[in-house]
């Protein structure tokens, strides 16, 4: 097994649309993968084989905004894990302790965790905030989706020790896989996505005549600190001017001048602390004499109130909430509530942002088949829904709810309501059941002679047929193209 796959293995739940059908090509056929990329996609030799052009999707974000971005097919998403990988030595630490960047690295053979980067980046906004009596904090708007496919390109060729074969590659990689526009090309959510993001702003970092005493970023999420607030005016205006010679722009909705730095860990720490109640409770002890009745104070938690579930489900509503923070409360409500199930309803309806961090806390919820019967309920309201609600519904029910009460009525509706949606539909397929239908399903996508994910997803899925039949139905989807035998080959592999 490479390296490239235990990076892309260890990364793969904290993605934005994990689909199994990427996961088990890369960890069953990653070296026919690599082989075909580098022997073919790279070769001139071979102009019929190409990265394909990605699909579209969108995340959800807070307060009804959409995040654009791409699902990488598993040649395309293989690649970007592989080439980062090995080149990982030019993704340098941090500037200095007076210019802190922090994660999207890797440390003794493993990538920084982000949950933990972000920990130790929050921990300095408060010491900052303690130390300085003026700050500026500000972001890039729609950063990954302004980076331009030439300036990336140039600043991965420019670096030391990066093959020739590599820059041209990642160069060839970026134009590709956005059918050559320039723009709107970085895949969001993926940890080799974010190291690229995170080192090509370093030269905001170090660029000498900033004069803020410290200047602390996480990603494109900047903080400048000072006891002089002219300085830190002078600097945000040439950082500025050095974005705009990549043609980066600050988001000025998300700018603020001397804004205090909030801590969620702190909030519920202190809401902990409002639960705790000391009641009296009388222990028999024996004694020489006979028995004695003992008084002893004992702590207990008390569970959530009406009005501390409101006043948590309000801090789920900051649009600035990190996804770290979000996981604190959802974690904070299921230990301190009676009763996930009864906030279930409130959250997917008011916090479709929060489906991925949903489908974390379920796997703590005991009540199999009341779970499956409120998520059926939920998608029986309405037609309407986001792509991302469904996929990660979609993974609910197969990392927590397979064989539990109505998990099979789920995946039909969830069918039903992907049409449009193919990574969300792909998800539904990719799920080994062979009941309800399904098996008859997939065969029609099988058939077809489509090479999309919905044929991927399908091949997949069929993985835990009887081995003749497998076989059978993967031997014509195979002819279709390139990536579909690759597929073919790596389902054969996973039984």
């Amino acid at each position: 097994m490479t390296s490239a796959v235990s990076f892309f293995e260890r990364d793969f739940s904290g993605t934005l649309f994990p689909l199994k059908t990427n996961l088990l090509l890369v960890q069953k056929h990653s070296a026919e993968i690599s082989d075909y990329i580098y022997q073919r996609v790279l070769n001139d030799a071979h102009p019929e084989d190409n990265f394909l052009s990605q699909q579209r999707v969108f995340a959800t974000k807070p307060r009804g905004h959409l995040r654009r971005t791409a699902k990488l097919d598993p040649v395309a998403e293989y690649f970007l894990y592989d080439v980062v990988y090995r080149n990982r030595g030019i993704f340098r630490p941090e500037v200095s302790e007076l210019r802190r960047s922090f994660g999207y690295r890797f440390v003794d053979g493993h990538h920084i965790p982000v949950h933990i980067a972000y920990a130790r980046y929050k921990q300095e906004l408060n010491a900052c905030s303690t130390n300085y009596s003026h700050n500026i904090q500000f972001d890039i708007a729609s950063y990954f989706n302004s980076m331009y496919h030439h300036d990336v390109a140039h600043w991965f060729s420019a670096k030391d020790n990066v093959a020739a074969v590599d820059s041209a590659a990642l160069s060839q990689f970026c134009r590709e896989i956005n059918s050559g526009r320039s723009v709107d090309f970085m895949p969001h959510g993926i940890y080799p996505a974010k190291m690229i993001g995170n080192e090509f702003l370093k030269f905001v970092d170090l660029y000498g005549p900033l004069k803020s005493h410290k200047i602390v970023r996480f990603m494109d999420d900047f903080h400048l600190f000072d006891n002089d607030p002219d300085v830190l005016m002078r600097d945000f205006q040439t950082i500025q001017k050095l974005l705009g010679q990549v043609a980066l722009n600050i988001n000025p909705s998300k700018t603020a001048f001397d804004n205090s730095v909030g801590d969620v860990k702190e909030t519920l720490s202190e809401l902990r602390e409002s639960l705790k109640e000391i009641i009296t409770e009388y222990e028999e002890v024996p004694t020489a004499s006979g028995v004695e009745l003992e008084e002893t104070d004992v702590e207990i938690e008390n569970s959530l109130s009406p009005e501390q579930v409101d006043a948590l489900l309000e801090l789920l509503q900051n649009e600035s909430l990190e996804e770290s923070d979000a996981d604190r409360i959802l974690s904070f409500l299921r230990m301190h509530s009676d009763s996930l199930l009864e906030y279930l309803p409130t959250l997917f309806r008011r916090f479709p942002n929060l489906i991925k961090h949903i489908h974390s806390v379920c796997s703590e919820v005991g009540e199999k088949a009341a779970l499956s019967e409120v998520i059926l309920e939920y998608l029986k309201e309405s037609e309407e829904f986001l792509e991302y609600q469904l996929f990660w519904i979609g993974a609910i029910v197969e990392d927590h709810l397979l064989g539990h009460g109505c998990y099979g009525d789920i995946l039909l509706r969830l069918y039903e309501l992907t049409p449009n949606f193919k990574i969300a539909r792909a998800k539904v397929l990719e799920i080994p059941v062979q009941d309800f239908g399904f098996k008859e399903i997939r065969g029609e996508y099988l058939k077809t002679g489509q090479s999309d994910w919905l044929s991927w997803s399908s091949a997949v899925g069929s993985q835990n047929l009887k081995v003749d039949e497998r076989n059978y139905v993967l031997s014509y989807f195979a002819k279709a193209s390139p990536m579909n035998f690759l597929v073919s080959e790596g389902v054969k592999k996973s039984m």
